[in-house]
């Protein structure tokens, strides 16, 4: 189908424009709204309207009848892992996406809709995707979980023993036993976004202050440190790989590198996100809890951002250290808990007299 006589843009272009728009201002969001609109085209597709027609063809039903169509999307993890469905939260943000991309053509009229018809459809947009979070609470997992786990990786995997492996094959497996020493020491010491962990550069690190520099959320840099049994770790691991044999400048090498026989011994190849979630899911499994809690990078983060809230009982310190925008969203460590709910209860009805 060709693209409208009357429009001299397409819907291909304009999805363009609005991402150039967002990547300027924070490539993360720009990455999940680009996964966004990649779902919204399949969509388009399945309707017939193609990209290069105009985007005139976007009507409030099209943007409507996407709600439900992203609900019945799956996907899978791994080529050979189960089918699942996008969590709620992200077809919220996707869902968001198009609203935005909606929002700049109702602005260029260049679609169907005044700009009032637009904020019309926008907050039913918007309630079509609401949910309510879990509490904080169910998404914070116990002590003796942390505890499980840590010892889960820090104890040496049994292959390690093999006599039937070659000097090659075992420091492989060493590395990688070491490397995720480290990955679980620093998560729960420093409060890291799972994204800020897998883009450190070793010249990312600050020695003096056993910590490094992180990019977060919206381009923002923020100092995170490490505790002391993170940072051993992590240098016992840094030590091994010996990056000073391999080519290339040491500072630009992937604070934690792949080491799986397809990375070879060059460090040039980070982990991804999805490498470390496996990881953790795999510890967890072995440490026998995973049945137990949904063990998460993320999970790490909420423990961290708990503990240190509770021990400083400073919210704009922990805003800080976390590389929160939004108070508001720091906050939510600062409720309370049950357990705290229900001791407070017991010690205010305990000074009062039983009536006889």
């Amino acid at each position: 189908m060709s693209a409208d006589p009357d429009s001299d843009t397409t819907i291909e272009a304009e999805i363009r424009r609005f991402l150039d728009q967002h990547a300027a201002r924070s490539p993360h969001t720009a990455r999940t709204y680009r996964t966004g609109l990649a779902h919204f085209a399949n969509y388009l597709a399945e309707r017939g309207i193609e990209l290069s027609d105009s985007p005139a063809r976007l009507t409030r039903a099209v943007a409507l009848d996407f709600i439900p169509w992203l609900a019945r999307q799956g996907f899978r993890r791994g080529k050979d892992g189960p089918e699942q469905s996008l969590s709620m939260r992200s077809r919220q943000l996707y869902v968001r996406a198009v609203s935005g991309l909606y929002r700049q053509l109702a602005l260029g009229g260049t679609i169907p809709l005044s700009y009032s018809d637009y904020a019309a459809l926008n907050t039913e947009m918007g309630k079509a995707t609401s949910f309510k979070p879990t509490p904080i609470e169910k998404r914070l997992p116990p002590d003796e979980v942390i505890e499980a786990i840590i010892q889960a990786a820090q104890t040496p995997p049994d292959a390690l023993s093999r006599d039937d492996l070659n000097e090659r094959q075992r420091r492989r497996l060493n590395l990688i036993w070491l490397r995720d020493q480290a990955i679980v020491l620093c998560l729960h010491s420093s409060g890291m976004r799972v994204g800020e962990m897998v883009s450190l550069r070793r010249g990312d690190l600050v020695y003096a202050d056993h910590g490094a520099w992180v990019r977060g959320k919206g381009d923002r840099s923020r100092f995170v440190r490490f505790s002391r049994q993170a940072w051993v770790a992590l240098m016992a691991y840094l030590d091994a790989r010996h990056d000073e044999t391999v080519g290339g400048t040491l500072a630009d090498k992937p604070l934690f590198c792949r080491h799986d026989r397809g990375a070879g011994d060059h460090r040039r190849l980070p982990l991804s996100t999805l490498s470390v979630e496996r990881t953790i899911t795999r510890l967890a499994r072995g440490a026998g809890v995973l049945e137990r809690f949904n063990l998460t990078p993320h999970s790490f983060r909420h423990y961290f951002a708990t503990r240190f809230l509770r021990h400083t009982g400073d919210l704009a310190l922990t805003q800080d250290v976390l590389g929160h925008a939004d108070p508001g969203t720091t906050r939510v460590y600062a409720k309370t808990s049950k357990a705290q709910h229900i001791q407070a209860h017991e010690s205010l009805f305990d000074e009062e007299s039983v009536p006889e």
